[in-house]
């Protein structure tokens, strides 16, 4: 396909293996807008792929991500879990699922040990599996309602922020590490 003129390239891929641009076409009376790849399937997407690498178009500006909304800057935080260590149990360090499912499993054990002071299983230990599937031991019921109640402060903060960011204030995410001893 012939062409005339391509402008305004800026990588479209944090890799560099996109570039958008303008691109006026023969028999076109505007430029079309066009993504350029060395691995379009076209020949002249190829072309002018390595065209603008050569520099013919003058600069490529440079890949900017887009910016998540605060939905999804909630579910990448939730997603990424609580990381958990503990000094005095070394064992139970690992990260550990955050998203609804998980919390509603946590709370559930939780009110449990609030309301009989024991685990579920009725033995003094808990197996509790990780994000990754692994399964953990939580030492004792003190040890678990400490994790679950940074998992509830991390899941709140995550709302919070999330919803003041919908309503157009800013603010930070938490971090997702926590300490428990």
């Amino acid at each position: 396909m012939d062409y005339t003129t391509v402008k305004n390239p800026s990588y479209a891929a944090a890799d560099e293996s996109r570039i958008a641009c303008e691109v006026m076409f023969a028999g076109f009376d505007q430029p079309v807008p066009f993504l350029a790849s060395k691995a379009d399937i076209e020949q002249h997407g190829q072309q002018i792929y390595d065209e603008l690498v050569a520099g013919k178009y003058g600069d490529i500006a440079p890949y900017s991500a887009p910016t998540l909304t605060p939905a999804q800057q909630y579910d990448a935080s939730i997603s990424q879990g609580l990381a958990v260590t503990s000094a005095s149990s070394p064992e139970m360090n690992a990260i550990y699922g955050v998203a609804p499912d998980d919390e509603i499993s946590i709370a559930a054990e939780a009110q449990f040990i609030s309301v009989w002071q024991e685990f579920t299983n009725g033995e003094q230990t808990l197996p509790w599996a990780d994000i990754t599937g692994k399964l953990r031991v939580m030492p004792s019921t003190a040890v678990f309602m400490a994790v679950a109640k940074a998992a509830a402060r991390y899941v709140s903060g995550c709302k919070q922020a999330r919803a003041m960011l919908e309503s157009g204030g800013s603010a930070s995410f938490p971090s997702n590490q926590v300490a428990i001893d």
